[in-house]
């Protein structure tokens, strides 16, 4: 059922963007809006297929509560955010590991392991605002861009032989139609003429997998994510310490929690850590009164640890 519902997600997503504008409205529309019509179109299309890689190799954890839940706690972030022109969705990982993914366009997902280790709703929401600040600054997009042509092959070259992660390995279980589509060769087209240099969707999509999985971003990117995202969930309404106390419980050996991935990709936790201190207290977070949600955290994620237990 959640494999379909996944994919209807996706779908959704996608068409929505698809039909914001009609070929004749676009000849109304002066260069510099087509081209930002065009870019979005391009992210949607490139996160939807680097999504559809993450749902296919780990799956959707079937909980349609918890689904919602973090839907819920998500959107309403997005709701204080700087970027409510852009759709986002949300959905749960079926994965032990600690990380969470933003892939372009506004698809955003998280992995029950991620949500095993969080204790309240402001963690969650920490965690959620860094990712949504990854899609609305454009962040892999932007990198995936602005690769020279070298740079370019050097990642398909390191996806297709397999020698940084198993990515090959993904990528030939999945058999993705949108390389033959309309839709796909539209935007290789635009992606060829934006880089400079002929780039292909699949291309495209396996330099970002390439990226979200193993090289990570461009660290000052990170601490941007994680400025940005505090922010945006004190703006909310949540406890500014929130993401700070995640990060300090992540590095703690006794809580036995496995963060190889997400160090690989990001910076070191507690150099994370003091970043946020900073931006603590640049917003004088010590007299900011706001909420944690535990309870309600706790409901919605209490077969969750049921089923871990």
């Amino acid at each position: 059922m959640f494999r379909s519902l996944s994919m209807v997600w996706l779908i959704g997503l996608f068409w929505s963007a698809c039909t914001t504008s009609s070929s004749s409205d676009k000849r109304l529309l002066t260069e510099d809006e087509r081209r930002s019509i065009d870019e979005y179109r391009s992210e949607v299309e490139l996160g939807r297929d680097m999504a559809g890689r993450l749902l296919q190799f780990y799956g959707t954890y079937n909980d349609e509560e918890l689904m919602r839940y973090v839907n819920d706690v998500g959107l309403f972030l997005t709701s204080f955010s700087d970027y409510k022109d852009r759709r986002y969705m949300f959905t749960v990982l079926d994965t032990k590991i600690v990380n969470a993914f933003a892939c372009p366009g506004g698809y955003i997902l998280i992995t029950r392991g991620t949500l095993l280790a969080l204790k309240n709703e402001a963690e969650l929401a920490g965690v959620l605002g860094h990712e949504i600040i990854h899609v609305g600054k454009k962040h892999i997009f932007t990198t995936l861009m602005n690769l020279d042509p070298t740079e370019r092959s050097k990642f398909v070259e390191e996806v297709d032989k397999g020698l940084s992660t198993d990515i090959a390995t993904r990528d030939r279980r999945r058999v993705s139609s949108s390389y033959t589509s309309d839709t796909g060769a539209w935007l290789a087209r635009y992606m060829s003429g934006s880089a400079g240099a002929g780039i292909t969707l699949l291309q495209a999509a396996k330099a970002g997998m390439l990226i979200i999985l193993d090289k990570g971003l461009d660290q000052k990117l990170e601490y941007e994510a994680d400025e940005m995202g505090v922010q945006l969930a004190v703006r909310a309404g949540y406890d500014p310490f929130a993401l700070e106390n995640f990060l300090k419980r992540l590095n703690d050996p006794s809580q036995k929690v496995d963060t190889k991935m997400l160090e690989k990709t990001h910076p070191k936790l507690l150099d994370r850590v003091a970043a946020i201190d900073k931006t603590l207290s640049k917003i004088q977070a010590q007299d900011i009164v706001a909420a944690s949600g535990e309870q309600r955290f706790l409901k919605h994620t209490a077969k969750l640890h049921r089923k871990a237990e």
